[in-house]
């Protein structure tokens, strides 16, 4: 009768992989988004997006300066 140990292993190897993978993914999510609005800051600040565009994706209210919002969002 053959071990049945090699196979449990590697099977576990992999869960915990696969495990570890979406654990790193949810981490660098939060990351992601930081970036993402930083992004589109320097690009409303190049005059490359309008304000409309700005308010609607950083869900801002329309009344507000997207400039000095930008700014804040740079310096963090």
């Amino acid at each position: 009768m053959r071990s049945n140990f090699r196979p449990n292993i590697r099977i576990a190897t992999n869960i915990l992989l696969v495990i570890s993978i979406f654990a790193i993914a949810l981490k660098l999510s939060p990351i992601a988004e930081v970036y993402e609005e930083k992004n589109l800051c320097i690009k409303y600040l190049k005059h490359q997006v309008d304000r409309d565009t700005l308010i609607k994706r950083l869900k801002i209210v329309k009344q507000a300066n997207p400039s000095g919002i930008c700014e804040s969002i740079l310096k963090s």
